[in-house]
């Protein structure tokens, strides 16, 4: 406790200066390469990159994996190649201001809605693991513990602001990462040394796909987290932040070079962790009760602490940063647009008060008790309805604000109908043919209507 406590105060230090939406939303454009790239780790290496991948690949072996580490540090690196440093010199707040300046304004408030339901859902998977620790901590029931994790986040985010996220992100991926090599120490020694670790582990488990997966399956388990990570607000916010378009870029490659890095020991754990429960005379836990179980195991109590303190830190270092992405959005998207002659410290206020909504809106989202590992991936696929119009926006192609409008609308239809409706397998690619079919339909149209266009004067 005292642990959080220590998190919100430096928060609340960090944000302190905040005068603008600019200031809160964007830490004023000042952050440096390093602070970027380990911001951007620690907002994406979430709860579910220790609990949920742990336990998966303790089930599946390897194709447990292929989500995270893998698939998000590609997205992450997709964000170094193509969107850092594009979107930071335009100078953009948001994505939807980007698609503003694109695709008109039309395009811009769709897309505000999406990245609302995206991070509002992200912010749901991070509550719903607090709220869990503090229930298994406390003994208070779940949505009693709910509560007290939205409360106590969302007045961490509110005065912080992502100044005061990266602040606490940087200490906050330090005590991620430090546990995680301890736990990996232990769990070495306890298994004899790397050698008999290695050799103990099934040849079953170094498959890197599952038993009666299909390719649809297979496409959908990769394209998901790549695409839903690199149209990110919560992620792209750190670069848009940075001091310069080429600071941006080099804290995006930083933060994909650690995020993989440190990925790869929750890893390690799954592989390696079930052949140590019959030498330690213990039997561990299933799914997301697997890593809580294997380091009850392996910690003396001072250490499970601290352990535990990383695991509250994954999820504060994501779950501002998803409130912060709604409050952007309604803010810049919607309160700028329903009142232009706001001043900067009125847009401050409509940002914070967005925040508590967007806590509430969470809350409300964790209490239907869906998987954590379910909510991750929705989050990504609702995220994903951005990706088409965003890439046609920065590869100069044909803009057609009416091609960007039926495309957000056609796949968030397909989306909605297929997965959610339906529960279709390979709904996510339909959902991308749809959407890239509806864009390239259109914008060819456009631009045979449009005048001087010389096939439309014949």
């Amino acid at each position: 406790m005292l642990y959080v406590v220590v998190q919100i105060a430096l928060a609340v230090w960090a944000g302190r200066g905040a005068r603008s939406d600019a200031d809160y939303l964007v830490a004023g454009r000042s952050l440096g390469p390093f602070a970027v790239g380990m911001s951007l780790f620690a907002t994406w290496f979430a709860s579910e990159t220790l609990i949920a991948t742990s336990g998966e690949v303790a089930r599946q072996g390897l194709a447990g994996a292929r989500a995270e580490p893998f698939a998000y540090a590609i997205g992450i690196l997709a964000i170094a190649l193509f969107f850092a440093h594009r979107l930071r010199r335009g100078g953009y707040i948001t994505i939807a201001d980007f698609l503003r300046d694109r695709f008109g304004a039309g395009t811009e408030s769709l897309a505000a809605i999406v990245i609302a339901l995206s991070a509002a859902t992200w912010s749901a998977a991070q509550l719903f693991a607090f709220a869990t620790i503090i229930s298994s901590a406390s003994g208070l029931d779940f949505t009693g513990a709910l509560i007290g994790a939205t409360l106590l986040v969302m007045g961490y985010t509110l005065f912080g602001g992502l100044a005061g996220d990266v602040v606490t992100d940087i200490l906050q991926g330090a005590v991620i990462i430090a546990a995680m090599v301890i736990l990996f120490v232990l769990m070495v020694q306890a298994s004899g040394g790397v050698a008999a670790m290695w050799a103990a582990a099934p040849p079953t488990v170094w498959s890197f796909t599952a038993p009666g997966e299909s390719w649809v399956d297979r496409a959908e388990l990769w394209l998901i987290p790549i695409a839903g990570t690199m149209v990110s607000q919560e992620a792209l916010s750190r670069t848009l932040a940075a001091r310069t378009p080429e600071v941006a870029r080099r804290g995006a490659f930083l933060a994909a070079a650690i995020y993989l890095c440190a990925g790869l020991i929750p890893v390690s754990f799954g592989l390696f962790g079930p052949q140590l429960a019959p030498l330690l005379g213990v039997e561990l836990g299933a799914d997301e009760a697997y890593l809580p179980s294997l380091a009850q195991a392996l910690f003396p109590p001072w250490l499970l602490i601290i352990f535990t303190g990383a695991l509250v830190s994954a999820i504060l270092s994501s779950v501002d940063s998803a409130l912060l992405a709604v409050s952007a959005v309604v803010t810049e998207s919607g309160f700028r647009r329903w009142r232009p002659d706001a001043t900067p410290l009125a847009m401050l206020r409509a940002a914070r008060v967005s925040t508590v909504a967007a806590a509430a809106v969470a809350a409300g989202l964790a209490l239907q008790g869906e998987s954590l590992r379910n909510l991750v991936l929705d989050a990504g696929a609702i995220a994903a309805v951005l990706a088409v119009p965003i890439i046609a926006g920065l590869i100069s192609a044909p803009r057609s604000p009416r091609a960007a409008v039926a495309t957000v609308l056609v796949q968030m239809l397909v989306l909605a109908v297929l997965d959610w409706v339906m529960g279709m397998t390979g709904a996510f690619l339909w959902m991308i043919a749809a959407g890239t079919a509806t864009y390239i339909g259109l914008a060819v149209l456009d631009r045979a209507r449009a005048p001087g266009n010389s096939s439309a004067a014949r």
